[in-house]
């Protein structure tokens, strides 16, 4: 069975750093810690809406796709679960993404299990009104697994997704990287396969066409890679960035993340793997790539602590800077060395020029954070799992935070200072030649079962009000 990619969102820190913290900058709205219904494993993601409320989706642990409506205290305004008739949701491939759309309702970007594994993993879409009222549904694929990650809608109305494909592109790979541009009824208008390669993300930029993060085989080792295309899909640049140094062992290095930044450049998040002699993961550290808009270097850094340090995601916020999510987990001390290090999700605040500002942890080891993004009112969003305490101490609860601009919650011990590394990194930049080739997946509409489940929030930490919050 083929299993994308996953983000495998883990590390741990090293000695004390001392950081400088945001002076004087304090998110105006309220702030609040909660977790709601219990989910899969490390499945999540959220937007903030146009009425400063948020769409919040998970993955239930009761077989549906949750997706909740909240007000900007994050108490549920509306709920339902989706399931597509003749497939289940579950597993690591299968990942999604909600996003708002343009008329007011929200397009759900992921993957689903054919009944049987008839034709294995396929591509899911489900396009809601701003009721939650389902208006369209159909899976893409083909006869082996094909698995959608990313997305979201274009300038014309219509979609770009992204994510892996087994039933096109070079035959016998385990991963081919898939990129499909739909029109607004979610009709494929061009579709491309990137052979032996993976994507993880892609995003619409500013000119119409789009940038793409993943991995890419260079010299028969795995390397982050940005390609650019123009709005019809055609490559107008690729490259690879090798951060191996003379010391290191075998590695395994991707993209997972790349957005345009307000300068028409790039920033972009992945990992660098270390592994053992056996194989086995050893060690990591957080890529950070700051490109221009040619792919050019303009600043890179790690961050490390030690163990495993896995990013999520990656947002610009509108001073410019940037909110990077991700999750720490204890790595070994060399080759069958003892663990060393703190575990736990983080977030991690960069200016504009890739300098610390500040980072946190938050909950605790088996916790997650799987994105985080800057709010209208200056605070962040950031969701995740984490593991319910008694009575629900065997289930992941769907768990969002809402922070001001420090990361804090008034009144709530809320994220605690951490201490691992950053560090500036030298690359060496490959241009790539990979070229994409038309696919032929087949869309399929797909009926779905709605339901209306009526899960119950519960407060983390209370939060004393502010005074300036507006209600």
């Amino acid at each position: 069975m083929f299993v994308a990619t996953s983000l495998l969102i883990l590390i741990m820190f090293s000695p004390l750093v001392v950081v400088r913290t945001v002076g004087a900058v304090r998110a105006v709205g309220p702030t609040w810690d909660r977790t709601y219904l219990p989910v899969d494993f490390g499945k999540g993601s959220v937007e903030q809406t146009t009425s400063g409320g948020f769409i919040i989706s998970a993955l239930s642990r009761f077989g549906g796709l949750w997706v909740m409506k909240a007000n900007a205290a994050g108490m549920p305004e509306s709920q339902r679960e989706y399931t597509p008739a003749g497939y289940s949701l579950c597993c690591d491939s299968t990942t999604h993404t909600v996003r708002q759309t343009s008329d007011g309702g929200y397009i759900v970007i992921g993957t689903a299990l054919s009944a049987g594994y008839v034709t294995g993993f396929d591509g899911w879409i489900l396009k809601l009104n701003h009721k939650g009222s389902v208006e369209w549904s159909k899976t893409y694929g083909g006869t082996n697994d094909d698995v959608l990650v990313s997305g979201g809608q274009t300038s014309d109305g219509g979609y770009v997704v992204a994510g892996n494909t087994q039933s096109f592109g070079s035959p016998g790979r385990n991963s081919n990287g898939w990129l499909l541009k739909l029109d607004p009824e979610g009709i494929i208008v061009w579709q491309e396969a990137f052979g032996g390669q993976e994507v993880h993300s892609v995003d619409q930029t500013s000119d119409g066409g789009f940038i793409a993060a993943g991995t890419v085989g260079v010299a028969g080792e795995a390397d982050p890679w940005l390609v650019k295309l123009d709005s019809g899909g055609q490559v107008e640049w690729q490259k690879a960035y090798d951060f191996r140094t003379s010391s290191d062992g075998r590695l395994i290095q991707g993209a997972y993340s790349a957005h345009q930044t307000t300068d028409g450049g790039y920033i972009a998040v992945g990992e660098k793997i270390t592994l053992e002699p056996a194989g086995g993961f050893l060690a990591s550290v957080t890529v950070i790539l700051r490109v221009d808009h040619d792919g050019d270097i303009l600043w890179l850094d790690s961050y490390s602590g030690g163990g495993r340090a896995t990013p999520s995601s990656v947002e610009q916020g509108s001073d410019g800077g940037f909110i990077i999510a991700g999750r720490f987990m204890q790595g070994y001390a060399g080759f069958g060395g003892p663990l060393i290090g703190i575990s736990g999700p983080w977030l991690l605040r960069l200016d504009y020029s890739g300098d610390l500002l500040w980072q946190k942890i938050y909950g605790r080891e088996n916790d997650l954070l799987l994105q985080a993004q800057q709010t209208k009112d200056g605070g962040i969003i950031a969701v995740g799992s984490m593991v319910g305490s008694a009575p629900n101490c065997c289930d992941n609860l769907a768990w969002a935070l809402k922070l001001d601009a420090n990361g804090s919650i008034r009144g709530c011990p809320v994220g605690v200072p951490s201490n691992a590394t950053m560090t500036d990194i030298d690359s060496i930049v490959v241009d790539t030649a990979m070229m994409p080739v038309d696919t032929n997946a087949t869309v399929t509409p797909v009926d779905v079962t709605v339901t209306t489940p009526t899960f119950h929030t519960r407060d983390q930490c209370t939060a004393l009000p502010n005074k300036n919050e507006s209600q």
